[in-house]
């Protein structure tokens, strides 16, 4: 992406489309050493294939206007564990 606050922006403004496409719920990681890298974690209906809904025309269309340069980057996986709670050692 280009400009980190300009996309940020139109992700957050294209919430309630994604919901309406599937989306449960989403975790945003910024890069430390680059503002423009983001990671997004999406959590989408089962049922449901996310991949179609991001190669969509309209998906498409608000990438370009959030300032992305080309598709991003996407896997689809499903968690196999997770672990939470763990107090950070002294």
């Amino acid at each position: 992406m280009e400009d980190f606050e300009a996309w940020k922006s139109s992700f957050d403004s294209n919430d309630s489309f994604r919901t309406e496409n599937g989306q449960r719920g989403y975790q945003a990681f910024q890069s430390v050493d680059d503002p423009n890298e983001v990671v997004v974690l999406f959590d989408w209906d089962e049922g449901e294939d996310p991949r179609a809904f991001f190669k969509s025309e309209g998906m498409r269309e608000r990438m370009v206007d959030a300032g992305l340069k080309g598709m991003p980057e996407m896997s689809v996986v499903q968690m196999i564990n997770q672990k939470s709670g763990v107090e950070p050692s002294a």
